[in-house]
């Protein structure tokens, strides 16, 4: 045997997730809301046999003159935010700034990541990556240091690669020990960081949008592509499954309630726009 095979020990990692349909929480799109530092609420009556949040609380949703708003906190007009809370979207130095006379939001840094271009790593190598960061860490070539090895749904990743388990919304790096428990150091939920991005979005009670790909039920909602803000036009269609509210710009909606309509990104795309998690609108458009 190769006298460098003598030194490779291989620690494979094998794991199966399995979430019931009707209890994988992630499918109603609840990321956003625990992006948004929202707090939860049950109605295991009037939802049986489910253990997902019916509705959440959430601070921000309001315009302000004085204050951003970031994860249940609030920052005050020239406050910063603290960096290692945003660098996993890649933003940096967020302070909370006025840029209208009843508006605020958060200016940032940007990153840009250098696998963000068509450049790939040299032949043989790959690009490792860390939780808490938002680009890759550093190349890893041969002969590799460490030769852990994960194996998620019939593929394989080395140590410090990077994927998302199916049906879900969390990122995972593949790390020694693990031993598929979705849980730290070894995953953690996406960060969306709807508020440093999109915090007029919020304020305007705007709807997110999610892409869907047809036919496939299981695709979870994580971090919403766009936003659907009011023309006060919308024909609300649908009745009402609980008293429980959506906002959307200037109107409400009851559960159940919903509409669709035509909108212009790129290209026109028709959206279904729904209440059922309040207090946003869930809007939906289906891709191939």
């Amino acid at each position: 045997m190769d006298s460098v095979c003598l030194k490779v020990v291989f620690t494979i990692l094998l794991f199966n997730i399995c979430n019931a349909s009707n209890n994988n929480c992630d499918l109603s799109g609840i990321l956003l809301y625990e992006d948004l530092g929202c707090k939860p609420a049950y109605d295991r009556v009037a939802v049986r046999n489910s253990t997902c949040p019916t509705n959440f609380d959430c601070l921000g949703l309001k315009k302000s003159t004085s204050s951003c708003f970031f994860k249940g906190k609030t920052y005050k007009v020239n406050d910063t935010v603290d960096s290692r809370l945003t660098a996993g979207f890649c933003d940096l130095g967020c302070s909370c700034q006025r840029y209208q006379k009843d508006k605020t939001k958060f200016k940032c840094a940007t990153v840009e990541c250098p696998e963000w271009t068509n450049i790939e790593p040299p032949t043989g190598c790959y690009r490792k990556y860390s939780l808490d960061d938002c680009c890759y860490i550093r190349e890893m070539c041969p002969p590799y240091e460490n030769s852990t090895v994960c194996i998620y749904d019939g593929k394989v990743y080395k140590e410090g690669e990077n994927f998302l388990p199916k049906n879900s919304c969390w990122r995972c790096i593949c790390q020694a020990g693990f031993r598929g428990k979705l849980e730290k150091p070894f995953c953690r939920r996406r960060s969306c960081g709807a508020q440093i991005k999109n915090q007029e979005k919020l304020q305007e009670k705007c709807a997110p949008l999610y892409y869907k790909r047809k036919y496939r039920d299981n695709d979870p909602l994580c971090c919403p592509t766009n936003w659907i803000c009011s023309d006060g036009k919308e024909k609300i269609m649908g009745r009402p499954q609980s008293n429980k509210l959506c906002v959307f710009g200037q109107r409400t909606l009851r559960v159940g309630q919903g509409f669709d309509k035509t909108i212009e990104i790129a290209r026109n795309i028709t959206v279904n726009c729904e209440c059922k998690v309040p207090p946003l609108l869930t809007c939906i458009t289906h891709i191939i």
